[in-house]
């Protein structure tokens, strides 16, 4: 069986490392079947998060990049209309955000977002100007207020077409890749129709969520999902490992 993990949230609760109780059974899973690790971090990100792990397969930016054999390839860019359009929000608005590159990144981010120390924790790339990066894969826009979220989601709207947006109202962030874009599009084209079982726990997950065998959905005060296939979990380390212990 195919195991596809969100990391943030789902396996990891801090930010940084995934606890050892649940890493161990993560180890024990992935003995007999195969783990696909798919997260919102571009690759560069997720690799300190899950190293020691054999998992040939790693989907990044909601689906926008992914490492198949340690060989990293871009899924999709962003389209330059639509990048010089939010470049052009960014910088009259004064916006927090995140640009991800295939590689390096451009980012202004307050250091006490929780976003900013999931920000190239091995110090492996470079944060460059926005004219810099040439091949945007997923932007995040950070921390808008009431207002100022309204009024780019109304902006965005016209290039709802070309985009695959995520509004995550309760942060007052929102995610933006390609169009047709996200992990599940993704898994998709590498597992083709192999049956898997999902875990997540954000919008970002859904459609992952919602294609899978078997899901479970990791949720803050059992917070529910509209999808029928989903098994709710608390959302901590020991939960999730008793949900796996059926495996």
């Amino acid at each position: 069986m195919i195991f596809v993990m969100d990391v943030d949230g789902t396996i990891c609760f801090n930010g940084l490392f995934i606890e050892d109780i649940l890493h161990s059974e993560i180890e024990r899973i992935g003995k007999n079947h195969q783990i696909i690790f798919a997260s919102a971090r571009p690759i560069r990100d997720l690799l300190p998060v899950v190293k020691g792990f054999e998992s040939p397969i790693l989907i990044g930016g909601n689906g926008s990049i992914v490492s198949i054999d340690n060989e990293v390839s871009v899924v999709k860019s962003i389209p330059n209309n639509a990048f010089d359009y939010i470049k052009s929000l960014i910088i009259k608005n004064d916006l927090e955000y995140i640009i991800d590159g295939s590689f390096d990144y451009s980012a202004n981010v307050n250091p006490n977002n929780k976003i900013y120390r999931q920000l190239d924790p091995d110090h492996l790339a470079k944060n460059v100007k926005i004219e810099e990066i040439d091949e945007p894969i997923k932007i995040i826009l950070i921390n808008l207020n009431d207002d100022i979220f309204e009024m780019i989601k109304n902006n965005l709207e016209k290039y709802e077409s070309t985009l695959s947006i995520n509004y995550h109202k309760r942060e007052n962030n929102i995610d933006i890749t390609a169009q047709n874009i996200n992990k599940y599009t993704t898994l998709k084209s590498i597992i083709h129709d192999k049956s898997y079982i999902a875990y997540g726990n954000d919008i970002n997950d859904y459609e992952l969520l919602k294609h899978a065998d078997t899901a479970y959905y990791v949720s803050e005060d059992n917070q529910e999902i509209p999808l029928d296939n989903v098994n709710i979990i608390q959302n901590d380390a020991y939960s999730v490992v008793e949900s796996m212990k059926y495996y």
